[in-house]
């Protein structure tokens, strides 16, 4: 399970931040693939979390597509806004990581929503 350590807790600051600062849903496929890079970095090595880095990389190729698939990204953003929820109500969690991930996980919805109106 993921553990609170300073590279993670800056990557999860920095996400909320891209989001919250500006209109995350206009990200350009680049910086997605940015993005989902560092989550990549942060989630290496963790073997409990396999499904998540799985996914991530889904997302990274459908976002790259030449012409992406707005109902699969959505569908991958749900599907990882719910795991978000469950590590973070996880009893392993701790701190304002978890407080992190549930508003990482309202993001990633309402970033499907915007996608698919």
């Amino acid at each position: 399970m993921l553990s609170s350590n300073t590279y993670e807790q800056n990557v999860l600051s920095d996400t909320l931040a891209l989001f919250r600062n500006s209109d995350g849903y206009m990200l350009t496929p680049s910086q997605g693939v940015l993005l989902i890079d560092s989550w990549l970095q942060v989630l290496e090595g963790d073997p409990n979390i396999d499904e998540i880095k799985g996914q991530l990389d889904e997302l990274r190729t459908a976002i790259q597509a030449e012409q992406p698939d707005t109902l699969y990204i959505g569908s991958l953003l749900n599907s990882l806004a719910e795991k978000s929820e469950n590590i973070a109500s996880d009893d392993n969690s701790e701190g304002t990581w978890t407080g992190g991930l549930v508003s990482l996980a309202r993001i990633l919805r309402n970033v499907s929503e915007k996608i698919n109106e």
